[in-house]
């Protein structure tokens, strides 16, 4: 059967997403800042910020000649003005290709190469890999560009470029905004490398309408809100930069800024208003500071991840501040467990609900809803959407019957870039995204995530392939096979790539070896790709008569080890 989402249809947006969001349904005042930078007290106003939109757009047209449907590439950790070229691009009618800021050169390069990039924008701490990247690829460094206001190795500030001229955005009929690609984000998948999706200007500006209609019971008057989600991702592309900035809620913003490797220093912050409410950037995750915010700000809503709820739950660190502005905490990025939420609702007595979503439906398919909210459920469909539940042999199930989730919507994406074969697999003849989920849904319409067909290993948010871990562990002379899987570190609420390993003939089953494999690893991917783990050693790896690696086993003997205490993590 198919399950319709309980709420009624949204008006389908007819425009593309620049005018959509800089419509200003909510009248918030051109002259009030909107956002604010924490390390130099730099603001940018609605007005402002429009017009830095404009001129970064007659800049792509007037310095470079950029034409409609040219990608621009966004390699940089979280700034105050992302959303200038984001939007600028679009602006200009061209697409917006987001990048992981801890991509090392071999997957920047991978991630230009498959978006046909033209320009680069990126911050100085990601320059060496930027250039490096851009020579590969052959972007030319005039068209590679900084965030910030000096000048580095050569490469320019994108605003000592900007010009006085304003671009009148490129328009888009209702049928061009169906189709016109206007974001490449890049889905990790189990087969090893990474997908462009193709998300659309409808599919972004549906969803956005979707989110607001869910949530129109929620007082945006009164609320203050905090996200702690880096820019480049889905997540925090559409709910961050996209939503926030449509509806002018109020918002107190907590962000990771990335740097290549590593998360950036906590420097300062810096309070500021807009429709008299407060956003501030705070530039490192640490749980004080976090705490101390909460209190000092009386922030209401919190966007978090399953680790900070840990982190809630358990650290006395806690005792020491006031939460008790908290209403709601709203999780994402990783499941939520209804005990961990149950915890976390004990101690503080604040609530804490979760959606679901995927770089595929651009992201957001599912919330609990604020008022009703329901522990372990990810929640209602949204609305406009449908679903189904699938067995193994295509046959539709009903309530309370776990198969894989499918889902059809105006959000769901174009297809995969290049990749025809991989549309055809996630998406039917009939509209429908195979999620690779295993759900459920019961009777009141909340769904339930209880399992993946899914192999990816996530990782604090992270995506990770094992196939490219498996894929990059077969070229050290060390060994001979190899699988990975990700193992579950209860105390950080997330899992972790292990390797199970079969040594080539002659080479010692040691810590040693252990530790030089971990370290050929390290030393090639990007951080979040590390075989925190560790590694095992098998005889053999158990694999199917096709050749596939059975995982399932080895996640079995892992759980065991995590419940006996022994997991190596």
């Amino acid at each position: 059967m198919i399950f319709k989402s309980l709420f009624p249809d949204i008006v389908l947006p007819k425009t593309g997403i620049v005018q959509y969001i800089f419509s200003n349904p909510y009248g918030a005042s051109e002259s009030k800042p909107i956002l604010i930078d924490g390390l130099t007290n730099e603001t940018i106003t609605l007005g402002e910020l429009r017009s830095l939109v404009n001129r970064f757009a007659a800049c792509l047209q007037d310095q470079f000649g950029f034409k409609r449907g040219e990608v621009v590439a966004v390699y940089s950790c979280n700034q105050i003005d992302y959303s200038v070229p984001l939007f600028g691009t679009l602006a200009a009618g061209g697409i917006v290709s987001p990048v992981n800021p801890a991509y090392n050169e071999k997957e920047l390069v991978f991630q230009l190469k498959e978006a046909h990039a033209t320009v680069l924008i990126t911050h100085p701490s990601g320059i060496d890999v930027a250039i490096k990247a851009a020579k590969a690829v052959g972007i030319p460094k005039e068209r590679v560009l900084l965030f910030g206001g000096k000048a580095v190795d050569g490469l320019k500030p994108y605003k000592s470029i900007l010009g006085k001229r304003e671009a009148k955005p490129v328009e888009y009929s209702f049928e061009e905004a169906k189709t016109t690609t206007a974001f490449l984000c890049f889905s990790s998948g189990t087969t090893g490398q990474s997908k462009g999706v193709e998300t659309t200007h409808l599919n972004m500006t549906s969803n956005i309408a979707q989110q607001d209609l869910f949530e129109k019971a929620v007082n945006r008057g009164n609320e203050t809100y905090l996200g702690v989600l880096p820019f480049y991702h889905i997540y925090g592309l559409n709910v961050l930069i996209h939503l926030h900035l449509y509806l002018y809620r109020p918002i107190f913003i907590l962000h990771y800024l990335w740097s290549h490797r590593s998360i950036l220093s906590l420097s300062s912050f810096i309070l500021t208003t807009f429709q008299g409410c407060p956003l501030v950037v705070m530039q490192k995750f640490n749980f004080v500071d976090f705490c101390d915010v909460l209190q000092r700000h009386k922030v209401t809503i919190a966007h978090i991840v399953p680790p900070i709820a840990i982190l809630l739950t358990k650290s006395p660190v806690v005792k020491n501040y006031d939460l008790s502005s908290i209403k709601l905490f709203w999780s994402g990025a990783a499941p939520l467990s209804a005990e961990l939420s149950q915890d976390l609702t004990t101690r503080l007595g604040s609530r804490i609900k979760q959606g679901y979503g995927m770089t595929e439906s651009s992201p957001v398919s599912h919330i609990v809803p604020t008022e009703n909210i329901i522990e372990g459920s990810v929640g209602l469909l949204m609305p406009s959407m449908e679903a189904k539940i699938v067995d193994k042999d295509g046959k539709e199930l009903g309530y309370g019957q776990a198969g894989e989730l499918w889902l059809r919507g105006p959000n769901v994406m174009k297809g995969y870039l290049n990749n025809p074969k991989a549309t055809r697999e996630t998406l039917d003849a009939e509209g429908f995204l195979h999620t690779g989920d295993v759900a459920y849904v019961d009777r009141n319409g909340f769904f339930y995530i209880v399992d993946r067909l899914k192999e990816l290993i996530k990782y604090k948010g992270f995506q990770i392939p094992p196939a490219e871990l498996e894929a990059l562990l077969l070229t050290s002379p060390l060994v001979v096979d190899a699988a990975v899987i990700g193992v579950n570190d209860p105390s950080q609420a997330t899992e972790l790539p292990r390797a199970y390993i079969v040594l080539a003939q002659g080479v010692p089953a040691t810590p040693e070896t252990a530790k030089s494999i971990e370290k050929f690893v390290e030393e090639r991917v990007g951080q979040h790709k590390k075989l925190r783990g560790g590694v095992k050693f098998l005889a053999v790896i158990p694999k199917s008569s096709s050749g596939k690696i059975l995982r399932r086993y080895l996640r079995v003997e892992a759980e065991a080890e995590t419940k006996n205490g022994k997991a190596k993590l």
